[in-house]
């Protein structure tokens, strides 16, 4: 977030001088910073209001997805429990719920993010237009933001193992049917690129899990230090 601000200043500036050499020329109004800064974030806001719809589309989605795989898995049960289906049959009904519920968490935990951003852009768009907001008040929009970003880590790694137990017990049913004759080489190998793609996710989010906490978030008082 930091990072951003930097380049926004600095967009700021730069856009800031070009257009008052133009307007010079053409005798126009020169835009000012905070003219500019207003646009520029309220820009950013329409984005991040943007992604909150796509992140409360994804809930739904999610959250459909686990009712019917809920469902499945009860029949997966009674069959069972008649002797109708194998157990491994069940096991992969389990470990779809157990995936579904995590990945229904990590949804409702990146919505909380990007409603956060939203929120720390439309502060920053009424500062430069002019509105007053105390550091404390900004800072703790800006924290929120940060934080939500990094609370919905373990919450993905959870999500991601639990992708790669599925489809570890898909495969091995795959490579089952495959013996038995009920299932194509194709789509054996097309389960086993999925299980690869999910191991290398995960891989991926555990080694990078603790990142997000060791970036340096300045303190508050870190910012109230800043010269104006």
């Amino acid at each position: 977030m930091l990072k951003r601000v930097q380049v926004c200043i600095l967009a700021l500036v730069l856009c800031g001088m070009t257009t008052a050499v133009r307007a010079q020329a053409t005798n126009q109004s020169i835009a000012s910073n905070n003219q500019i800064a207003v646009m520029l974030l309220v820009d950013y806001a329409r984005s991040y209001g943007y992604q909150s719809m796509m992140a409360k589309i994804q809930i739904d989605r999610d959250r459909a997805q686990f009712e019917r795989d809920a469902k499945l898995l009860k029949q997966k049960e009674e069959l069972h429990l008649r002797k109708s289906i194998p157990l491994i049959e069940l096991e992969i009904a389990q470990l779809k719920d157990t995936w579904n519920r995590a990945q229904l968490v990590v949804s409702e935990k990146s919505l909380a993010f990007v409603q956060a951003e939203y929120q720390a852009m439309v502060q920053l768009a009424k500062h430069f237009g002019g509105v007053p907001i105390s550091i404390e008040a900004l800072y703790a929009t800006f924290r929120k933001g940060w934080d939500a970003g990094c609370d919905k880590g373990p919450d993905e790694v959870a999500a991601t193992k639990a992708r790669f137990e599925f489809m570890k017990k898909v495969v091995d049913r795959s490579r089952q049917l495959y013996r038995q004759r009920t299932e194509t080489l194709s789509r054996v190998l097309e389960k086993e690129t999925q299980l690869e793609v999910a191991r290398s996710e995960y891989d991926n989010r555990a080694g990078s899990l603790d990142v997000c906490r060791k970036l340096l978030f300045p303190s508050l008082q870190d910012v109230q230090a800043i010269k104006p």
